[in-house]
């Protein structure tokens, strides 16, 4: 069923006629559902959108067949003009599945793509014809990446990752730098590079942010963990992240969702490039550092929620591990400080704060007690710039009213980059804030760890 954001989206773009069709699963199957080649399609659920005004718009969803079975594809809406386009689509599918997997219809200029036709991730269609029985896929985004699970029936799981294949070494780079080091990470297993395809241990326990309550001491040990990983320093086998160009990538998603949203947008980054004027510190930083990224222990998060922590913990698994590297570079710290404040904010998860110091709590707790160094006023400025790069994910997951909720993530940075625009720099130093209190949102109630080893995270 096609959202009211939706016909407004559709309305903007009369050169592709096929919009409507893809953003609305039920026509969409009806019309190419028969000649897919993927069994008899009953039902699909849009998960991921990507938007290129004037030119296409990617629809990323997980399809139910009549026996019950799941595929992730996605459907594509091109203008008529770009036949050539669609011919690829065709000629993936024809050369790798023999015909399979791949639908097109070109009087509305789409398509619909099963995830193993992916031209820009052959790994995929490699791994599934291998095992495709014990794998199970997380998460998609057609032409980017796509991570799944592997549970043999003997042996131990594994995390697989596939991107394009020229961005495999550059998503290794984290392993490299931080295997071997006082941050826990999960080993490389596996490389295929002309398949982009990178295999990982699969870390058992629960993410951060799935827990409820949260173990003690395990919000401020995500700190400790953030702090152990930043007095690394900067490295040369890093890239340099450009937040110029993140910011410039920003304002044009923003524009792609909400046109009307863009000035703000802009007028932020201009506040916040402002308030960084001159701040120069740099170290390797996680570059998505979030709640949703640190894995904890099965033991510990079993304790703390029943239903989490089913496998058991690897020999000498450290309390705390972090995951996804595959934006690992070096930056300003507070960067990576900035990302799981704007992830908390953008989950909803704050109860409606959006102060970055009170968005933290503990976390900034074991950040500096762990000497984590926190400029305040550069902390508010990149939260907002952090904010707005995610401004867009409601709509990227298709999110029932996201035209509103991206406006409403634009102006909540918009506000940040204000407010540290006209405040003074207020330096925090790594004792400051070892008393303070708890955070906003659901997990107020949490204390705050204590010192020494007693700490969750990782030992100094």
């Amino acid at each position: 069923m096609l959202l009211p954001d939706d016909h407004r989206l559709i309305a903007s773009e009369p050169d592709l006629p096929g919009l409507g069709t893809v953003l609305d699963p039920p026509t969409l199957l009806g019309r190419l559902g028969p000649a897919w080649g993927r069994g008899d399609a009953v039902a699909a659920e849009v998960t991921y959108l990507r938007h290129k005004p004037g030119t296409s718009v990617v629809v990323g969803l997980t399809v139910r067949t009549a026996d019950g079975s799941t595929h992730l594809a996605y459907a594509v809406a091109h203008r008529l003009d770009a036949p050539a386009k669609l011919d690829k689509l065709r000629d993936a599918g024809a050369r790798d599945l023999a015909g399979r997997g791949v639908a097109l219809d070109r009087a509305l200029g789409i398509a619909l793509v099963d995830a193993t036709a992916d031209r820009h991730l052959p790994g995929v269609r490699s791994l599934l014809a291998a095992d495709a029985d014990a794998t199970e896929a997380l998460v998609y985004k057609p032409a980017r990446r796509w991570v799944a699970v592997q549970r043999p029936a003997t042996g131990v799981p594994s995390l697989v990752k596939i991107h394009r294949p020229t961005r495999t070494y550059d998503n290794l780079v984290g392993h490299r730098l931080l295997h071997g080091t006082r941050v826990p990470v999960p080993r490389v297993l596996e490389v295929r590079p002309g398949q982009g395809l990178i295999r990982t241990e699969f870390v058992p326990g629960a993410a951060l942010d799935r827990i409820q309550p949260a173990p003690p001491g395990a919000w401020a040990g995500a700190g400790e963990l953030l702090a152990t990983l930043h007095a690394l320093g900067p490295s040369g086998d890093a890239v340099e992240v450009n937040r110029g160009a993140g910011l410039a990538a920003a304002v044009s998603a923003v524009r792609s969702a909400v046109p009307t949203a863009v000035a703000q947008a802009r007028e932020t980054v201009e506040l916040v490039r402002s308030v960084l004027v001159g701040r120069d510190v740099r170290t390797v930083v996680h570059g998505d550092f979030s709640a949703d990224q640190v894995i904890v222990r099965p033991d510990l998060a079993r304790a703390a929620a029943p239903e989490h922590g089913e496998l058991p913990a690897r020999p000498g698994q450290a309390p705390l591990t972090l995951v996804d590297l595959d934006r690992v570079g070096v930056d300003d710290p507070l960067a990576d400080v900035a990302s799981w404040a704007a992830h908390e904010i953008v989950s909803g998860r704050t109860g409606g704060a959006s102060d970055p110091v009170t968005v933290l709590g503990p976390v900034l707790d074991g950040y500096t007690a762990s000497g984590g160094l926190v400029d305040e006023r550069a902390l508010a400025a990149l939260t907002a710039g952090a904010l707005l790069q995610r401004a867009v994910e409601p709509f990227r997951t298709h999110q029932p009213d996201w035209g509103e909720r991206v406006t409403t993530l634009v102006d909540t940075a918009h506000r940040l980059a204000v407010a540290a625009h006209g405040s003074g720099a207020r330096r925090r130093r790594p004792e400051a804030r070892r008393a303070a209190g708890g955070r906003a949102g659901p997990r107020a109630a949490e204390p705050a760890a204590a010192g020494g080893s007693d700490r969750m995270g990782v030992r100094r």
